[in-house]
């Protein structure tokens, strides 16, 4: 029964997750026109799955980071801190999600723990040092290398072709011209074989498209949503297989693990993804697929990398960032009512969720839960 509980508070927290961040590789495409909320749902449900199993393989660094490096050594831990502790951030991401408030998980996850860990513990009882160096600073730098970096990216594309308005290369084979010699004009040669040509073009004009920038831009949200699992799935894993030893049950197989809660993600991603979705998709900025494409290139890039690493990112962080960064370039303004709102979320995630996750511990240890 203990380890279904843990299970439950595993897939809880997980399903709040999936209905919060999925919006965070795919909302451009909705914002910039490029397809429907239901379809783009769909595939960034589909992609953060496949990364959320990909990250029992490749994210191992995020398990330590989460699993080992948010208590002091030392530390004898409690079933109750535990749990609490899934329960603080898993109620937290809720309430936001409810709210239509694009909120950081990871965010919750580390005010939940400190909050309750703090009170269970002592202020000791934290890993301060592993907090800030491996935690807080790439929490606190990754929004903002993503705003540079994609308005960055955007400034130097607009200056390098200011009018290019192709948005597509067309490939075509054709037959090399032979020249003559003489009087004659140059001719086809039937001897020499057709090569492949490749040109940029507009979309609509009647040739056909080999690759176009939507295409890209659906790569990009894919590779997004992909980097989201890699980051998002390990952390949760951590803290919900850490509270299954601390029960005393037998774990079961880690990639079990990953499973479950990757179920959680997709399963809240596809039934409650668009409520935030609808937010940053089209109450930021404007968009067009072009800056989408330029936004989801860098979340991705970040967010991946710092999963492989062990670097915990929000990814909600990353890519709003990208999106105000789109505003950044344009002469549209950015809603600044709703990135108030974002920042005022943001900023409150950390001391809510800790007081989430401390009157879940109150309640457990008053129903005898140690």
């Amino acid at each position: 029964m203990t380890l279904i509980l843990v299970l439950a508070l595993g897939f809880a927290l997980a399903y709040a997750n999936g209905s919060n961040d999925v919006s965070k590789g795919i909302a451009t495409l909705v914002g910039s026109g490029v397809t429907s909320y239901c379809r783009a749902i769909l595939w960034g449900t589909l992609w953060t799955g496949a990364g959320g199993l990909a990250g029992a393989f490749v994210a191992r660094a995020m398990i330590q980071t989460f699993g080992k490096g948010l208590l002091a050594p030392g530390i004898d831990a409690s079933m109750s801190a535990a749990f609490a502790g899934i329960a603080g951030a898993a109620m937290w991401v809720f309430i936001a999600t409810r709210k239509a408030l694009p909120v950081s998980t990871t965010h919750a996850i580390v005010g939940s723990v400190i909050g309750v860990s703090s009170l269970a513990y002592g202020f000791g009882g934290v890993n301060w040092l592993s907090l800030g160096d491996k935690i807080a600073l790439p929490l606190l730098l990754s929004p903002i290398a993503s705003l540079v970096l994609t308005a960055g990216l955007l400034r130097t594309w607009k200056m390098l072709a200011p009018g290019l308005r192709d948005d597509c290369i067309c490939a075509e084979m054709v037959q090399p011209l032979e020249a003559g010699t003489g009087s004659e004009v140059l001719t086809y040669s039937t001897y020499v074989m057709p090569q492949l040509e490749l040109t940029m073009c507009r979309t609509g004009e009647g040739r056909a498209p080999w690759i176009t920038l939507n295409r890209l831009h659906w790569l990009t949200s894919g590779a997004t949503s992909v980097a989201r699992g890699l980051n998002d799935v390990p952390k949760m894993v951590a803290i919900v297989l850490s509270a299954a030893v601390l029960s005393g049950t037998a774990p079961i197989f880690p990639l079990a693990y990953f499973v479950a809660i990757t179920l959680g993600v997709v399963a809240g991603s596809w039934v409650a993804g668009q409520r935030v979705t609808e937010v940053l998709a089209c109450e930021v900025t404007p968009m067009d697929h072009r800056e989408g494409f330029a936004a989801n290139l860098i979340t991705a890039t970040l967010v991946g990398f710092g999963a492989v690493l062990g670097w915990p990112m929000s990814t909600t962080q990353v890519a709003s960032g990208a999106i105000i960064g789109i505003g950044s370039t344009k002469n549209e303004r950015v809603n600044m009512k709703t990135v108030r709102d974002m920042l005022i979320a943001w900023v409150v995630t950390l001391p809510g969720a800790a007081l989430l996750g401390i009157a879940a511990f109150l309640l457990l240890r008053m129903a005898g839960v140690h």
